[in-house]
């Protein structure tokens, strides 16, 4: 009897366990949830920002996407008449749609071919339309040079999209299409290029 009573108790107790386990198990769970959904929103909106640079496919190290013949001749005869270098039109598009292959609208708003913001379209466009770089390589050069890129091309580059890093990636561009299609811009009829500048980051 008292042998039977034990394992009857032993049973219960397991029971017990089992049951505390299972709910401590799925407490745990549920707590963990909300804070991994927590972390997962959290990163998505620091990596974010950051997204909107590599809308040209051109980071871990391989080389940018190369420059449609089409948009490189809107450049070269923007850059003809305005004097906005048309290897620093390249390096922009280049960053903000892959020379229009992601145009994806941006979590801050930023639309089209050049990711201008609404009113900055609406001041720079001319009521062109900002998903074709035939409109939008011109309002690129019209933002640039009301930042005064002709005196200072990382500050006005910082003025299109205030970050260093983003000023580092767009001048890196716009020397690696100088050097790789430097002379087919000249064959369209680019001038001689200016040295290209140094990105200027704060200490």
């Amino acid at each position: 009897m008292i042998a039977k009573a034990a394992l009857v108790a032993s049973s219960l107790f397991g029971d017990l366990i089992r049951d505390g386990l299972r709910f401590a198990g799925g407490a745990v769970i549920a707590l963990l949830v909300p804070v991994l959904l927590v972390v997962v929103v959290v990163a998505m909106f620091i990596a974010a920002p950051f997204a909107a640079f590599g809308g040209g496919d051109g980071g871990g190290g391989s080389d940018p996407p190369p420059v449609p013949l089409d948009h490189l001749a809107v450049m070269v005869e923007v850059g003809q008449g305005n004097g906005v270098p048309w290897s620093l039109l390249a390096a922009i598009a280049s960053v903000e749609s892959g020379f229009g292959a992601n145009m994806a609208t941006s979590w801050a708003g930023a639309i089209g071919y050049g990711q201008f913001m609404p009113p900055s379209w609406a001041a720079f466009g001319e009521g062109g339309d900002p998903y074709d770089y035939r409109d939008v390589i011109p309002a690129m050069a019209r933002y640039l040079l009301a930042a005064d890129v002709q005196r200072d091309v990382p500050g006005a580059v910082y003025a299109y999209n205030h970050s260093w890093e983003y000023v580092a990636l767009v001048l890196g561009r716009m020397a690696y299409y100088q050097a790789a299609f430097g002379e087919l811009a000249a064959e369209l009829g680019a001038p001689s290029p200016a040295p290209s500048p140094a990105p200027v980051v704060p200490s």
